[in-house]
């Protein structure tokens, strides 16, 4: 049986209810429409009908096989340079981009980096070596140590008085009688007061008491002399100058450490935490007492 007999004795309806094969689909293959069907789909289509009917469509198979093969090399041909000439192009910014990425790392670590951060990543380099290769910032750093050290010599120079040493008075004394005149020196010693003597400036010892977070702690700050208040989310310490002053803080609970001189105290308990700190040493607080120093219910 041919597609013409088969179209004889039976409708595209008919057709398409006993194959399940739509009647859109149908009428593109009848017509031979191959460009609106996939290659799979067409040669299904073909076999579903041949056992069905138990037809031979091998005329119309051939002649889709001949329209796929032409439209397969057409599609070969036109595709194959602009594909070639698009990798060119994306190798070629590649390359730019890697490097244009060395000369930034080489100007970085020729201009950047330190003699000691040579050292910890080339441990293996001679010492001479990196002291050759920074030798133009060492020299500089030696200068700029000295000046300072003159600075400093001077500074103190000036503020330590001179102390003279113990002056000695001459006096003179005349006496006179009939016979002669006689002459009398008397030696004594003159030595500095206390109202003479320049008395040497108090120095006073600053005393610091660091807060050092573990990640990142909000705090807060009074100075409890002028009520004047402050806070801060910091991740590196920070210090609080007790010297002459007074503080009441308070923290977040996130973890973190206070420190006064070489004594180290941990918080981490995940609590909010109260203190008066001062040149006394740091008191910890209930939140009660900190309000009632002065300290804010609510910052």
């Amino acid at each position: 049986m041919q597609l013409n007999d088969i179209l004889e004795e039976n409708s595209v309806k008919a057709i398409s209810q006993k194959t399940k094969i739509s009647e859109e689909n149908l009428e593109n293959l009848l017509a031979k429409r191959f460009e609106n069907l996939k290659k799979v789909k067409t040669m299904g289509f073909i076999s579903i009908i041949e056992r069905e009917y138990n037809a031979d469509l091998s005329a119309i198979r051939d002649e889709a096989q001949a329209y796929y093969a032409d439209a397969a090399e057409d599609r070969s041909v036109t595709l194959g340079m602009p594909i070639v000439e698009e990798k060119k192009g994306t190798s070629k910014i590649f390359l730019l981009i890697v490097l244009g990425l060395l000369g930034y790392a080489t100007w970085y670590f020729l201009t950047q980096f330190d003699k000691k951060h040579l050292s910890e990543l080339i441990p293996f380099v001679d010492e001479a070596t990196i002291e050759s290769f920074m030798g133009e910032d060492k020299s500089k750093s030696d200068v700029d140590a000295l000046s300072i050290a003159k600075v400093s010599t001077k500074k103190v120079a000036e503020v330590v008085p001179k102390v003279e040493a113990p002056k000695k008075a001459i006096t003179a004394e005349v006496i006179t009688d009939d016979a002669s005149v006689v002459v009398a020196e008397t030696v004594t010693d003159i030595t500095p007061t206390q109202e003479t003597t320049e008395a040497l400036p108090e120095v006073t010892e600053t005393k610091m008491v660091s807060i050092v977070p573990v990640s990142r702690l909000w705090f807060g700050v009074i100075d409890m002399e002028t009520g004047k208040r402050d806070h801060f989310s910091v991740s590196d310490a920070y210090d609080l100058d007790v010297t002459d002053k007074s503080w009441l803080v308070a923290t977040s609970s996130a973890p973190f450490s206070l420190k006064e001189a070489d004594r180290l105290k941990e918080f981490n308990d995940a609590k909010e935490h109260y203190f008066q700190i001062d040149k006394n040493g740091i008191t910890s607080l209930s939140k009660q007492e900190y309000v009632t120093l002065g300290g804010y219910a609510q910052w």
